[in-house]
């Protein structure tokens, strides 16, 4: 399972998602606010001008009404003076005002306008309010009288501040504001999330068995009391381990003091069994047998619980030093006549035991629940991409093996046997020289000591491949074991700071193992990461 990257969330975390949404609020409320500000601007305006144009309506309003009485009575040559002299008054409101003035019939119709202004001759209907807010262009008002008469007004010139000042002095101030307000902005967010940082943080050492992890309850909040609550529950899950550790230690101890006088009953048995005929001989040997391997199987068994409490205690590491692992894994594949070990001299900063516990562990999986006979491989690695590649060498030692039909465990008892008569067999030297490539490669400095336990099994199913290093889980009830070994292995590695998988490899069964050289200084953070995950 992929452990999640605390603190990096991006867009996801709860800050970032408070400070944008607060930050949208903003920006819809200054967004608002300019809008409205020029609407309000353009409204002063318009009420200036609409004020001006009544009281020029107010004083050319008599002289309407007379022209149109006038007009009545068919006096047009008086009805034109009147005209005259609401145009002369408009010239004089132009040069006062400097304004475009026009007077319009009641069917809409230009009657009469100042000098140089060019308005429509037929007045058309106003726009939208919305498309005047922003509009650069001047922008005229039109006062109705009681006689059904419209007067256009306009200012030849706009406001000094109409458009360009108006949208300098918003920018300015919106700017500002953001600058401002993005700052408190981050604080409160900041301020507000960084608990909850801390306390995911603690939770990820939680779940990776730092039961001694505590979060600051500062604060009188939500936070506050959820952090309370970790800090009792790290603290109850740390008395249960730590009990339960204890109990485990003490319970294995205890188990040998019998287990041992019942090895030393057996052993005064078969001293008293002497005297017995062959055939009775022969049940009670066989009885005996049977209870010692009951008695090795329960030995092993308690031998694995309480490493298992070592583990979680943190113990187990507390003396390391330079382990060969290349001779520690030989040993131990000296005991299984079908393994065959194919390896480079490794070494490698460890506790010689708990690689015993390992090797040794894995081998008996291989042999109870796989299919042999079982290949094991040994091998440098300096990146984590490259430890499930078997280098190409160790292939061509296997493939060797294959046609001349030997294992490897005969091979070292030539080796053992030409080394007393001082000289080395020339075919084996020849068999497992590596190629100039493979010395080049590794003459970089590798990072990794790499293990590939390798039966004939068809592989483990990909739902069950994280289960099996779970305590007391057995994917073949049938067949014979206590569930703690592949278990037990994962503790080790975990504890070297390594890590174990398994996959099907060329159609078999593979459990991959990857320590670290120097498990305190570790090559890099990815590979950090790529450990734990």
């Amino acid at each position: 399972m992929r452990a999640p990257h605390h603190g990096k969330f991006g867009f996801h975390s709860i800050s970032a998602r408070l400070f944008i949404s607060v930050f949208l609020a903003l920006l819809t409320f200054t967004i608002a606010f300019v809008v409205l500000s020029q609407f309000a601007h353009n409204n002063s305006d318009d009420a200036r001008n609409h004020a001006i144009a009544s009281q020029i309506m107010t004083q050319i309003e008599p002289f309407l009404a007379e022209a149109q009485a006038l007009s009545a009575k068919n006096k047009l040559l008086e009805a034109r003076f009147s005209l005259v002299v609401i145009k002369k008054s408009f010239d004089i409101f132009d040069e006062s005002l400097n304004a475009k003035i026009g007077l319009y019939d009641p069917q809409g119709r230009l009657v009469l306008q100042t000098e140089n202004t060019n308005l429509p001759d037929v007045l058309a209907p106003e726009p939208p309010w919305i498309s005047q807010i922003f509009s650069p262009a001047p922008r005229h008002t039109i006062v109705d009288s009681a006689l059904g008469y419209s007067l256009w007004y306009e200012n030849r010139i706009p406001s000094p501040e109409r458009p360009l000042m108006a949208w300098f002095n918003l920018f300015s101030g919106t700017v500002l504001l953001f600058t401002i307000m993005s700052a408190v902005l981050w604080w409160i967010s900041h301020s507000i999330t960084w608990r909850i940082n801390q306390m995911s943080r603690q939770m990820s050492r939680l779940g990776e068995g730092d039961f001694s992890v505590r979060v600051s309850e500062h604060g009188n909040d939500e936070i506050a009391v959820l952090a309370h609550g970790f800090n009792q529950s790290a603290q109850k899950i740390e008395q249960l381990i730590n009990a339960n550790s204890l109990l485990l230690a003490h319970a294995s101890h205890e188990f040998r003091t019998p287990i041992t006088r019942i090895r030393l009953q057996i052993e005064i048995m078969d001293m008293l069994a002497a005297r017995l005929d062959d055939d009775t001989k022969a049940k009670f040997d066989k009885r005996a047998a049977a209870v010692n391997r009951d008695l090795t199987g329960l030995n092993d068994l308690v031998e694995s619980i309480l490493l298992v409490s070592r583990l979680d205690a943190g113990h187990a590491l507390q003396a390391t030093e330079q382990v060969d692992l290349y001779e520690l894994t030989r040993q131990e594949c000296q005991h299984y006549p079908e393994a065959t070990l194919l390896a480079e001299p490794v070494s490698l900063l460890a506790q010689p035991k708990l690689l015993t516990h390992l090797v040794r562990n894995l081998l008996n999986n291989a042999m109870i629940h796989g299919v042999p006979p079982i290949e094991v491989y040994l091998y440098y690695a300096q990146t984590l991409g490259d430890a499930a590649i078997i280098p190409s060498a160790l292939i061509e030692q296997r493939q060797a093996l294959d046609v001349s039909g030997d294992i490897l465990c005969n091979d070292i008892r030539e080796v053992q046997s030409a080394e007393a008569g001082g000289r080395l067999p020339a075919e084996f030297l020849k068999r497992f020289a590596r190629k100039d490539k493979d010395k080049d490669k590794a003459k970089s400095q590798p990072n990794f000591a790499v293990l590939a336990f390798i039966d004939q099994g068809k592989g483990i199913p990909e739902d069950k491949r994280e289960d099996i290093f779970s305590p007391f889980v057995r994917l073949k009830q049938e067949k014979k074991g206590s569930g703690l070994g592949l278990s037990l292995v994962s503790q080790i590695v975990e504890a070297h700071q390594g890590k174990i998988s398994t996959d099907t490899w060329q159609g078999h069964t593979r459990f991959l193992v990857v320590l670290p050289l120097k498990p305190k200084s570790m090559t890099s953070e990815t590979d950090k990461a790529k450990l734990s995950s």
